[in-house]
């Protein structure tokens, strides 16, 4: 409808509470649909542009609010009465408050989707899409994209991701502050060991997101074991670790001591000595323990850090050989 069809009536009491005429278009709304995606689909059907159909409704904004703070100027006799709902219902749309936790677990975008119900219903955006715990549409049960899908995820990662995820949702419905803090240092230590991992665990990255939940899960069932592997041949994190939190010094002693001995029964961390040149053409070049190092941190991602230890080794030096066949 254009903006002169808008039409609204004055209620009685006093001429000041403005009530509006239901809309004469109203879309079905999907479960949990995020009140952005209903007004947009709300506007479009009835052919009102999204900033003209925000002043109608008395929203008092030209942004379409995504969050319960982002209503508090509303007036909501005239929104309710125009697309005939509860004021409870509208805020049920919105996305929680979770700014008062010390890490961002809901997206401000929309870093992934479902393609099933995104395709039934074009435009829709749900708001479980937006919380980093979320790996499948509640909706229909499918697994949700992200923007930046990843083929190679192995099972194992997967499977972890899906604990860590797990762990992140209970932390928050509980409110769980100590729990979240120290998933926030979880952040912390993938932060200065110089991975590339996102501010939060709304990547649009698949893997990136994968690895930092599964993160999670491993430094929550086996915190010590899980920091050590982070910090396996990295002895200049373990002194910015001591000055990051240096009320945990004992325990960064600990884990380095942990660490040393993950890196010695692990293969080839060491740098190899060069290769005789009688060796025949089925020896492989050594390679520096950088790249031995990543071997062992491929296969303690793909099998986990309780597999058996001699699996792990086999798995390490198999990757660390493929790595060097490639490479020439």
């Amino acid at each position: 409808m254009g903006k002169a069809r808008l039409e609204h009536s004055a209620s009685a009491h006093g001429g000041v509470r403005v009530i509006l005429k239901p809309l004469p278009r109203r879309p079905v709304q999907v479960r949990d649909e995020l009140l952005p995606s209903w007004i947009r689909r709300l506007a479009q059907a009835n052919h009102c542009s999204v900033e003209d159909f925000c002043g109608y409704l008395g929203l008092g904004q030209s942004r379409v609010p995504e969050r319960m703070k982002d209503l508090r100027q509303v007036n909501w006799a005239r929104f309710c009465s125009a697309v005939q709902q509860t004021r409870d219902e509208i805020e049920a749309m919105t996305l929680p408050d979770t700014t008062h936790l010390p890490i961002q677990c809901v997206s401000s975008d929309d870093f992934q989707i479902c393609e099933s119900c995104r395709d039934q219903t074009p435009g829709v955006i749900l708001r479980h899409w937006r919380f980093a715990w979320s790996l499948t549409c509640e909706n229909c049960g499918r697994p949700l994209v992200a923007r930046h899908p990843s083929d190679g995820l192995s099972d194992r990662l997967r499977l972890r991701a899906a604990r860590g995820a797990a762990v992140l949702k209970t932390a928050v419905d509980a409110n769980d502050l100590k729990r979240m803090r120290r998933i926030s240092r979880t952040l912390a230590v993938l932060k200065i060991l110089g991975l590339e991992y996102p501010a939060s665990f709304a990547s649009r990255c698949q893997l990136q997101r994968s690895e930092a939940l599964a993160a999670i899960d491993v430094c929550t069932t086996r915190p010590l074991l899980g920091a050590a592997i982070l910090l396996c041949g990295n002895d200049k994190a373990f002194w910015e670790l001591r000055r990051a939190f240096p009320l945990h010094r004992r325990v960064i002693a600990r884990v380095l001591t942990l660490s040393e001995d993950i890196e010695r029964r692990l293969p080839r961390l060491q740098k190899a000595e060069p290769a005789p040149k009688k060796e025949t053409k089925a020896a492989y070049r050594p390679v520096a323990s950088e790249g031995a190092l990543q071997a062992a941190r491929q296969a303690i991602s793909e099998l986990g850090p309780d597999a058996d230890r001699q699996a792990l080794l086999v798995r390490a030096d198999t990757i660390w050989k493929s790595q060097s066949c490639v490479s020439h």
